[in-house]
Order: structure tokens, then sequence, then C-alpha cells
């Protein structure tokens, strides 16, 4: 089990978590949305600029463990141009590689590759997926 958790908490993933402080808020969302973690009570706040239902902004406030962090910072850096639906599938193919040994996702989230140790974390799972959650929320005023 050492030597899975020496492969999660690499480098790479540490500077996404670090990274997730420079998506801050957003000044007049079109929605915002937050998820929280029952088992650990990471939180992900989410403001969102739509142009229909294709992102054109995003903001985070996260108070969530490294792999929350790094997974909200991994959505955002890429979600700008992403439909919600397209973020929903990720949503779901992310729950995927973390419960069912699904794929690691591919081209601009192949990054979520650093979170693919994380399948031994049962535990952390809803901390990862958290993004989601706060997406969906956030996009549902429309």
């Amino acid at each position: 089990m050492k030597s899975a958790l020496s492969d999660l908490y690499q480098e790479e993933l540490l500077a996404y978590a670090s990274a997730v402080e420079q998506f801050s808020r957003l000044q007049k969302p079109t929605g915002t949305g937050t998820a929280v973690s029952r088992s650990c009570g990471s939180r992900v706040t989410v403001d969102l600029m739509l142009l229909e239902d294709v992102v054109s902004d995003i903001g985070l406030d996260v108070d969530a463990c490294a792999l929350g962090s790094a997974s909200s910072a991994i959505v955002a850096e890429k979600a700008v141009g992403k439909t919600l639906d397209e973020i929903s599938r990720l949503g779901q193919s992310i729950w995927c590689m973390l419960r069912d040994d699904g794929a690691v996702p591919t081209g601009d989230w192949k990054n979520f590759k650093f979170l693919a140790p994380a399948k031994i974390l049962e535990n952390r799972h809803q901390s990862i997926c958290l993004i989601f959650d706060a997406i969906k929320k956030a996009g549902s005023i429309l």
C-alpha cells in the first residue's frame, strides 16, 4: 500500500492541488453551486459564467484535501469552452475510473491519470468528484 500511496501523492498531483487557488471566485456568475463531502467535510464551491450551456468562465473556492483540490483544478483548467453535458460525462467517467476500474480519460482530461491511484482510497472518491456535483448545481439555474 505504501508504494500505491507514493504513486498517488506525486509532484504533479500536489502542484494541481496548489494551483486551485488561481481560480478565484467570479464577481457576477451565471450560477453558483456548492458540494460537500459527507465522509470528510471537503467543500467545493463553483461559480460559472455560461453562454447557453457552454462554460465561458469558472471560479472556485475549494476547502478540500489534496485529491479534491487537484481534481477541481484539473477540471477548471480545461472547463472553458466545454458544455455542461461534456463535464457531466467526464464526472461519470471519473466515477467509473475510481470504482469500476474504468479507463483514465484522454485528451483535455488526461491529467486525471494523477488521480487514478486513488482507486484504493474509497473514502476519497466523493472528494475527488465534488467538483462535478458543484458544477451540476451551478448549471441547474438555467
